[in-house]
């Protein structure tokens, strides 16, 4: 059956979805169609071809044998651009089966026979729906012609059923703000095979745990997704951008997706793909590399209580650097340049007489994010915020990957050169902010902490200078009436990435602390929460003493409750571990008892895999006092508030 791409649908009320793909061992890709008036998964056999790659001394003679001995069903040869700056240009054979199989085993000859294949990532499957513009998770249409695809970012995504399996705070999780909760493996078993799902989307270890202990759970699921519990939202937009089917998602990365992205759009610019090849750091001075190799800017901030203070983040700020600066491996000081330019702060020169790779990936991305969050903000439909959150993970793995040693596009000379931006960006921020009389008492690497600001409106229009100084977006992310910078549990320096604060227009923010972490106990979760809760009824100085004494009466209430008589389920905490990239064998406790997976008490012989026999004496209640006693010491002092 044809396949074509089209801009949109006529038959919208059809609701018919490209839910996965996969190789046909016959031949081609089979597509599983999703039917949203039905329910209904059904299989459709399309003839999409997969691509190979050769270098070869002789690509003619090559691509002639694979032809005349019907090796495959076409073979030709291509000009390519070659690594690692993309200037040079050679010959490579170009062909096409109609199997995987068939590529596989022709990659494999080559490679026996001493020539060399190439562009083996990403997976051959992602490069034949891309050539054919056959996008995951968009709608289908029939024709009298086949069937042809459109996708649109404002339009909805399939109406299927589907879960989402988390494990935090010692209990499984399924749904989203409002989660139902479960503390054994067998209520959460029950749970999936009652409803039935088509899609379930959760961790390695969750499945492996539900598999091994309840198999029959198999049954009830269409389809499971292992690549971490993240929203079907995401997980499809993810599959749209990068044009990676779910079957292809288990224990995938996001540096994965984005480096697929990446390698998709390198594919158009006829670049060819080497895993092995590299862009070496040249030899530099001792002081060259303190001067320049460098993360960015983060304070160690002064610990206390901040009154007025007004957080302005830069908007996708790295990811806005590169695409801005034309920033990649294959231009940062490039030997073929014709046109550059010159980063002075950096030591670093830029290519611009062509776009680059990374820039080029990033350009849409962010595009996309800026669109979801104008969507969000016009209808508040949370699905553009789960849309705009996938983007962002992507932009935020951007960076992180540009410096990785494994990276295609790539390389130490461009990470530097994006840090050292960044730190020029903020040094020109905070130079703004001081002209106007202010102080920045807190800096992470995109976000500015202004102290002493009267009011929110004022807050906005030191956001619009600090963009104006600098050339880059930014955005009010928060207005705080108070702002805490705890200390270090076991001394008496500001912690960079631990803050929490009373907004103006109510509620709390909260980073870093123990409430937020995903290994913290329920009790201590909830202690800390209460004792917030207490502080947040203080809008001024002269109410902030009372409001910690009340906090430190409720933390003071959950130590007494913890020795009387508590329900062992609040003490149960999370460990994970996540192994990606691999499928190692997990810990132990993953496998064992009937709790979550990797659920484990505090008892007097160490931590262990919660045991519902175990007995209340077993129980090291010395364990969760002391993690009660840093909750204390992540409250601000009496001192910070007759300082501040």
């Amino acid at each position: 059956m044809k396949v074509n791409s089209v801009s949109e649908c006529n038959n919208k009320e059809r609701g018919l979805w490209i839910l996965d793909a996969r190789p046909s061992p016959s031949g081609g890709v089979v597509l599983e169609l999703f039917d949203e008036s039905s329910g209904v998964v059904r299989e459709l056999p399309v003839g999409l071809r997969f691509y190979g790659y050769i270098e070869a001394p002789d690509p003619y003679a090559v691509s002639r044998e694979l032809v005349y001995e019907g090796i495959v069903e076409n073979a030709w040869v291509e000009e390519w651009f070659t690594p690692p700056y993309y200037r040079d240009r050679e010959e490579i054979v170009v062909f096409s089966v109609k199997s995987l199989h068939e590529l596989r085993r022709i990659t494999s000859t080559a490679e026996k026979r001493g020539l060399r294949p190439v562009n083996k990532y990403p997976h051959p499957l992602v490069e034949s729906l891309y050539k054919r513009g056959v996008r995951p998770l968009t709608r289908v249409c029939e024709t009298s012609k086949g069937f042809t695809t459109a996708w649109r970012p404002s339009e909805r995504d399939p109406g299927l059923r589907s879960l989402v399996v988390d494990v935090r705070n010692g209990a499984y999780l399924i749904g989203g703000k409002t989660p139902v909760k479960f503390h054994t493996v067998r209520d959460l078993a029950v749970y999936i095979a009652e409803y039935q799902p088509l899609l379930v989307f959760t961790e390695p270890s969750v499945y492996l745990r539900l598999v091994s202990t309840y198999p029959e759970v198999n049954k009830s699921v269409g389809k499971w997704v292992l690549g971490g519990a993240f929203s079907p939202h995401e997980y499809f937009e993810w599959s749209r951008l990068s044009f990676t089917p779910l079957s292809l998602m288990n224990n995938v990365t996001i540096g994965r997706l984005l480096t697929t992205i990446e390698v998709l759009v390198s594919r158009d610019l006829r670049y060819i793909v080497r895993k092995d090849h590299s862009r070496p750091e040249y030899f530099r001075r001792i002081t060259d590399l303190m001067l320049l190799d460098r993360g960015g800017v983060v304070f160690k901030p002064r610990p206390g209580l901040y009154w007025g203070v007004c957080q302005v983040d830069f908007k996708s700020l790295y990811p806005s650097i590169i695409a801005k600066l034309n920033i990649s491996g294959e231009t940062v000081n490039d030997p073929g340049c014709g046109s550059r330019i010159s980063l002075d702060y950096a030591a670093k020169e830029v290519c611009v007489d062509r776009r680059g790779v990374v820039p080029m990936s990033l350009e849409r991305l962010l595009e996309l994010k800026e669109l979801y969050e104008q969507l969000y903000e016009a209808t508040g439909d949370e699905l553009y915020y789960e849309r705009r959150s996938a983007v962002k993970w992507l932009l935020v793995a951007s960076f992180g990957y540009l410096g990785y040693r494994n990276s295609l596009f790539g390389s130490i000379m461009a990470h530097e050169a994006v840090t050292a931006t960044s730190r020029e960006i903020m040094k020109r921020a905070s130079e703004e902010v001081a002209k106007r009389g202010y102080k920045v008492v807190h800096a992470i690497v995109d976000s500015l902490f202004i102290g002493g600001v009267a009011d929110a409106e004022y807050c906005a229009e030191l956001a619009t200078a600090i963009e104006r100084a600098t050339g880059y977006k930014t955005k009010v992310e928060a207005y705080y009436v108070w702002l805490y910078l705890p200390r270090e549990l076991n001394g008496s320096r500001g912690v960079a990435n631990r803050y929490y604060g009373l907004l103006h227009e109510g509620g709390l923010k909260i980073k870093g602390v123990l409430a937020v972490r995903r290994d913290t106990p329920e009790i201590v979760r909830q202690a800390e929460l209460e004792a917030f809760s207490k502080l947040t009824e203080a809008r001024d100085p002269s109410s902030m003493a009372e409001a910690l004494s009340a906090a430190y009466d409720v933390v003071k209430d959950y130590e007494r409750r913890l020795l009387e008589n508590v329900d062992v389920r609040l003490l149960l905490m999370t460990r994970s571990r996540r192994a990606r990239g691999s499928y190692k064998r997990p810990p132990r406790y993953v496998l064992e008892g009937d709790g979550a997976a990797h659920q484990l008490i505090a008892l007097k012989s160490g931590l262990a895999v919660y045991d519902e026999e175990a007995g209340a004496e077993d129980i090291d209640l010395g364990y969760y006092l002391r993690l009660l006693e840093k909750v204390r010491k992540e409250l601000p002092t009496p001192e910070d508030v007759f300082s501040a």
